[in-house]
């Protein structure tokens, strides 16, 4: 099994999309978003009941059901008849290595005042070490790629000397927007760290946007 898993899972976004692939023509209705957040969950949550689980995930029993046999299939997950879901040592490691990137992922709709509340629903992702990586990539591609997966918006914000900001201009930091201030301390940024938000007027779209731009553009940086 170890000769499988470095053939075909030489990128942690390989095995995203490789467990989220079509199957004999059949596309299965879960995504890559789905496993990555199954991974996070589970993290935090194990052990779980597919029940539980599917509801977290926003997904029918029987597409949990397929989702967590596939992930079994590469050793990622196992599953106790009592206690539910938990991820193997391998698929701990695998959620250690999205952590490592991406350490929260998370609705911040609530902290975000009215001074950049851009749509009903925010979700936020902390990119640690991202300023140089999405100053690589481009901010604008980086917003634009939010979206182009179905965001109304995009906000990415950037920390340095301990404030956040709304790069390139460092004057729209703390002192202007309060907002900014919770967001960095809400999420526990650093300096280098970068914070991508994603908002939409339907919560599911926000996080899914989010989602996928993490799995383009960070998760195998």
């Amino acid at each position: 099994m170890l000769s499988v898993w470095v053939k075909f899972v030489a990128t942690l976004k390989a095995l995203l999309q490789e467990i989220a692939a079509s199957r004999k023509g059949v596309k299965p209705s879960f995504e890559a978003v789905h496993v990555i957040k199954t991974f996070l969950i589970l993290y935090e949550n194990e052990p779980m009941g597919r029940n539980t689980l599917s509801k977290m995930l926003g997904l029918s029993i029987t597409s949990t059901r397929t989702l967590i046999r596939r992930m079994r299939e590469w050793s990622l997950v196992n599953v106790d008849v009592i206690g539910g879901c938990y991820l193997t040592e391998r698929g701990r490691e695998v959620a250690t290595k999205i952590l490592n990137t991406v350490p929260k992922v998370c609705d911040v709709s609530k902290v975000l005042g009215e001074d950049l509340r851009l749509a009903g629903y925010a979700w936020a992702s902390l990119i640690r070490h991202g300023v140089p990586l999405i100053e690589k990539i481009g901010i604008i591609n980086v917003r634009d790629r939010v979206i182009a997966y179905g965001s109304k918006a995009a906000l990415i914000v950037f920390i340095s000397n301990g404030q956040a900001y709304i790069p390139p201009d460092y004057s729209l930091n703390e002192m202007k927007y309060g907002s900014l201030k919770r967001l960095r301390e809400f999420l526990v940024a650093s300096d280098k760290d970068a914070i991508l938000v994603s908002f939409s007027e339907d919560v599911t779209k926000a996080e899914r946007a989010l989602l996928n731009v993490i799995i383009d553009l960070f998760l195998d940086s």
